[in-house]
């Protein structure tokens, strides 16, 4: 199974499999730089499919970016144009929410931010159960998205579903080692427990998603401002 996944929190569960499976192809880029030839699997962010006009086959994981710890005016960002950029000013946009967003450079200096506070709220990944989800605030307005991350299915299907069902059962039942496996594995490196806890704190879950026509049109407008 050849597989093109973008090499975030999407493809934790599928390198998982890979600690049982050796059939799996991992090759680690965005989806918007696929190029002509096509994989078996392509794994990214719902909205970066949306924006390389992919299909959304499967949902992978719900919730993985979180509002902290509340809603307030002043919010800090670590990724302008990022999925979790354009959701969250997706939201605040269609509700009418008056807010300031301001980026910064990393992680680290995030949280400094907050810390600091030059800012009130974060929205940043979920490395732990504080705050709500940009999915839940859609959520209490009527406003259906097809979660956090998603699969795009061209052959192998059933393959696919069930390497991905293995990782998320070996993430849950040894989620230490499989943190560890995971950044093995990785062309970049994380810290072990923010792949534990952003896996924990997340839910993993691969099944197709309802109509999404709205989310498209969402994303398709943010995306562009």
């Amino acid at each position: 199974m050849r597989v093109i996944a973008a090499p975030g929190p999407v493809c934790y569960p599928l390198v998982a499999a890979m600690m049982e499976r050796d059939d799996i192809e991992i090759e680690f880029k965005k989806s918007s730089d696929m190029g002509d030839k096509k994989p078996d699997i392509v794994l990214d962010s719902t909205v970066s499919l949306v924006k390389s006009g992919l299909p959304i086959d499967y949902v992978t994981i719900e919730n993985l970016s979180r509002v902290a710890p509340k809603l307030g005016y002043k919010i800090g960002m670590a990724r302008k144009g990022g999925a979790s950029d354009i959701l969250f000013r997706a939201y605040v946009g269609e509700t009418g929410k008056d807010v300031k967003i301001q980026y910064f450079e990393s992680m680290g200096e995030l949280m400094d931010a907050m810390n600091g506070n030059q800012v009130d709220t974060v929205v940043v990944p979920a490395m732990d159960s504080a705050g709500v989800s940009i999915e839940e605030y859609f959520k209490k307005n009527n406003i259906v998205i097809p979660g956090s991350c998603g699969a795009t299915v061209y052959s192998k299907e059933k393959d696919f579903v069930d390497a991905y069902n293995l990782g998320i059962k070996l993430i849950r039942e040894k989620p230490e080692e499989a943190a560890k496996f995971i950044i093995l594995h990785l062309p970049m490196q994380f810290p072990e427990q923010f792949v534990v806890n952003t896996m924990k704190n997340s839910d993993l879950n691969v099944h197709k998603p309802g109509n999404y026509d709205e989310f498209i049109r969402l994303v398709k407008k943010y995306s562009s401002e």
